[in-house]
């Protein structure tokens, strides 16, 4: 189907399996953005978890739990048909356990996924660009320490070689493990002799990145957590390397492995309970290319707010951009936390040199418009996460779905990796079920439909 906002255009979505079809039509005074979107599969949809799309070139990789919840992996050349496979891994109710992939310089694709704290789970094929070549490879370099893997992250470095990180161990105990791949063997080895991160037994570090900088640096950022208990996050840290090997704090003094609380860059010395959580620190770069780290803790009021944190010619400058009254995100626990009320996303440099913060709280998004000089908020306006129209869209192709039962669901869009040879960006969007600190709901919903949206501007 063919969505073209801006003009009035007809499109037909076409709900999968189902026989129906709807006609959506907009009006604008000037043509702006078209949105060509297909159906995937039918997928799980009983709770909150990710699936990966990534395009490289002009081929398009996707990667999800279909609605028996076995993990699939789906290819393309751009405009031609997909072609799918299922592998023998099946997702339970834990939220933490998303799919990932990554394709090596020789287009054999590489999937990682359904794990936490558990056995690693990682296929590979035999045939490049072949999903249907696809095998489970049962250790990729040491069985002792690939029995309690979380959150894999594939990686390319600058040479264009391939990378695996994730972690070894459990929350508030745990060890950031960093393998690469020899295309030429087929094998994976050891990035680092030592140990890149010790907690020393009292807490682990949950990681944003490593990101490759407009500097040419892979920058860091993490923060450390003592238990289980979300409530105790701490100490939010930054690393640079040129390398991924050799690392370094932001001046460039140099780090030796393991990093550990006291030898590495603390940014802001947030304290267990002062309102900082894993997954909400974010990275980006300002004109100067200078790091710069968006993420909530509460202020002397107890109330939550937004800061942003730069590192300067003195060092690291944290400046709160929020002046929130009565808005306080109280969370502890464990297992995975439901919607969070607070989601910031990274910084970035707007087109007039000022940087933008964009931050969904609660329904709304906010972009935090902040002068570059002093950090000072400008204004704070409404905005959009990604083309508001992928909602109408998805309902539509969903309605049956939705329409048929009273259940919370949530509209969860994911933006896809990689750049394709025609432009333009790509997403995958679906309904879900919120998480449920990784329990089962009572009822199973109904499958929901993963559609790819491809978005072009003019």
């Amino acid at each position: 189907m063919l969505i073209r906002f801006g003009k009035t255009v007809f499109a037909t979505v076409f709900l999968l399996a189902s026989g129906l079809s709807v006609s959506l039509a907009t009006q604008n005074s000037v043509a702006q953005t078209s949105i060509k979107s297909i159906a995937i599969d039918h997928v799980w949809s009983g709770h909150r978890i990710k699936p990966y799309l990534l395009t490289r070139g002009n081929n398009q990789y996707v990667a999800y739990f279909d609605s028996n919840r076995q993990m699939t992996v789906a290819h393309r050349t751009l405009g031609a048909p997909w072609r799918y496979y299922k592998v023998d891994s099946w997702l339970g109710w834990d939220s933490h356990n998303y799919v990932t992939l990554e394709v090596d310089s020789e287009g054999h694709i590489h999937v990682m996924g359904n794990v936490h704290a558990d056995p690693i789970e990682y296929f590979r094929t035999s045939e490049p660009h072949q999903v249907r070549s696809l095998k489970r490879v049962e250790v990729m370099v040491d069985k002792n320490i690939e029995q309690r893997t979380t959150y894999p992250i594939f990686m390319l470095n600058k040479n264009n070689e391939l990378l695996v990180k994730y972690r070894d161990g459990g929350s508030g105990n745990g060890n950031e493990i960093y393998n690469i791949y020899d295309t030429k063997t087929k094998t994976w080895s050891r990035l680092h002799e030592n140990q890149f991160l010790d907690g020393q037994g009292k807490m682990s570090g949950y990681f944003e990145g490593p990101a490759l900088g407009p500097d040419g640096n892979f920058h860091l950022i993490w923060v450390w957590r003592n238990t289980p208990n979300a409530a105790t996050n701490h100490s939010l840290s930054y690393a640079k390397s040129p390398d991924l090997v050799n690392w370094q704090d932001s001046s460039g003094k140099p780090l030796a492995l393991p990093l550990t609380l006291k030898h590495s860059e603390v940014v802001d010395p947030v304290k267990p309970g002062e309102g900082m959580i894993n997954g909400n620190v974010k990275l980006g770069f300002d004109g100067k290319n200078r790091p710069m780290i968006s993420y909530h803790k509460y202020d002397e009021n107890g109330n939550t707010q937004m800061y942003l944190a730069r590192r300067e010619a003195k060092g690291w400058n944290s400046v709160q951009i929020s002046d929130w009254k009565g808005f306080r995100w109280e969370f502890g626990g464990g297992g995975s936390l439901g919607r969070f009320p607070i989601k910031p996303h990274n910084p970035s440099l707007m087109d007039n040199g000022n940087i933008s913060v964009l931050v969904r709280k609660n329904a709304q998004v906010l972009r935090f418009v902040v002068e570059p000089t002093k950090l000072k908020t400008i204004k704070v306006e409404p905005a959009d996460l990604y083309p508001k129209e992928l909602e109408l869209v998805t309902k539509t192709s969903n309605q049956s779905t939705l329409t048929s039962s009273d259940l919370p669901f949530e509209h969860q869009v994911f933006a896809g990796k990689g750049k394709s040879k025609k432009g333009g960006k790509y997403y995958l969007s679906w309904y879900s079920q919120p998480g449920n600190r990784d329990r089962a709901h009572s009822v199973i919903s109904q499958p929901s439909v993963l559609l790819l949206h491809e978005v072009v501007s003019p």
